[in-house]
């Protein structure tokens, strides 16, 4: 190991340090976002932006998330290939000039597959999360008790199609299995607030 390492260039060395470096990132990213750390915070954004900024933007399609090339994902994720390239590319005996131009192709290609992957990533759960204001106003019926002041599960349209979503009373009342509901609001992005059809008067 000792021989192999004083045998590279001096250029050499600093594209492997920086391979080194570079790859602790990325696996420290893809650990982080397995576990559900999210350093950028592109998830939490969608969630506050439904949550805080009002259901308006969301539930009108607004606050769209634009495409961004340039993030810490992508930026690691270029350090990592470019880097990793650039130190075969040496090792083989390409001249640098050219090993510096392919490694930064090999970067550029990384650095976009990223930040596109990201970006499908953060639309389909924006769109998951905004979807569920469309069951504003239809009607469904309680497949899972709501207790007093807590959430169960109702059976309603979300979107076109029946799906089983959490809901909870809009006066806290608890509500039996079987009841007829009518959705009248959204709590947290993920849980509707609903009220029994036989208790509106004038519907």
């Amino acid at each position: 190991m000792e021989a192999w390492w004083q045998g590279l260039s001096v250029l050499n060395k600093c594209f492997a340090v920086a391979a080194l470096f570079f790859s602790v990132l990325f696996v420290w990213q893809l650990i982080g976002m397995f576990l559900g750390f999210d350093g950028e915070g592109h998830a939490d954004a969608a969630h506050t932006g439904m949550d805080h900024a009002g259901s308006d933007s969301d539930h009108h399609g607004g606050g769209e998330i634009a495409f961004t090339l340039v993030s810490v994902r992508s930026v690691i994720a270029f350090g990592t290939l470019f880097s990793w390239a650039g130190t075969l590319y040496l090792m083989e005996g390409t001249h640098p000039v050219v090993a510096f131009f392919y490694s930064f192709l090999w970067g550029m290609g990384a650095m976009i597959a990223v930040s596109y992957l990201v970006y499908r990533l953060v639309r389909m759960e924006e769109r998951g999360n905004a979807s569920i204001w469309s069951a504003m106003g239809e009607d469904g019926v309680v497949y899972m008790n709501l207790p007093s002041g807590g959430a169960g599960k109702i059976r309603v349209k979300v979107g076109g199609t029946v799906s089983y979503v959490d809901a909870r009373s809009v006066n806290g009342e608890p509500l039996p299995a079987g009841t007829k509901v009518r959705v009248v609001g959204v709590v947290d992005g993920r849980t509707l607030e609903v009220k029994a059809l036989d208790s509106q008067e004038g519907d």
